[in-house]
């Protein structure tokens, strides 16, 4: 991979550790489950973390193989799953599937919930 090593000296003098900034960099700045963009929105911006693939608790490393740049979203629905595959990349795409599937059914709660505040005449416009 190409990664832009004056981009990482430059998070590095962010005080970035060059752990965290190589993993942003190879990222792109996106989730690297769902990707969304976490540096153009301030609001994503302050979802930003650093995900170990394989949680520490089931034995995975701080090495930037082992670290991915997520969402608060995705981190919090990944939680402690163990990925299955040997690549990073394999590893990745296990993660993705568990993800897309717990996110799946937060989507069903939150629209569930959504239209019955709606129902009860709460909508955005009045939220105030």
């Amino acid at each position: 991979m190409n990664l832009n090593e004056s981009l990482v000296d430059e998070m590095v003098r962010l005080e970035y550790s060059r752990e965290d900034a190589v993993v942003f960099v190879r990222a792109k700045g996106k989730c690297e489950y769902c990707g969304v963009d976490l540096i153009h929105n301030r609001i994503a911006w302050d979802s930003v973390q650093f995900d170990h693939i394989i949680p520490k608790s089931k034995g995975g490393s701080d090495k930037t193989d082992n670290l991915a740049l997520s969402c608060k979203i995705c981190n919090n629905a990944k939680m402690t799953f163990y990925p299955q595959g040997v690549t990073r990349e394999e590893l990745l795409l296990s993660a993705k599937a568990h993800i897309s599937e717990r996110r799946g059914h937060a989507d069903d709660f939150y629209m569930k919930v959504s239209k019955i505040f709606n129902e009860h005449g709460y909508s955005s416009e009045n939220s105030t």
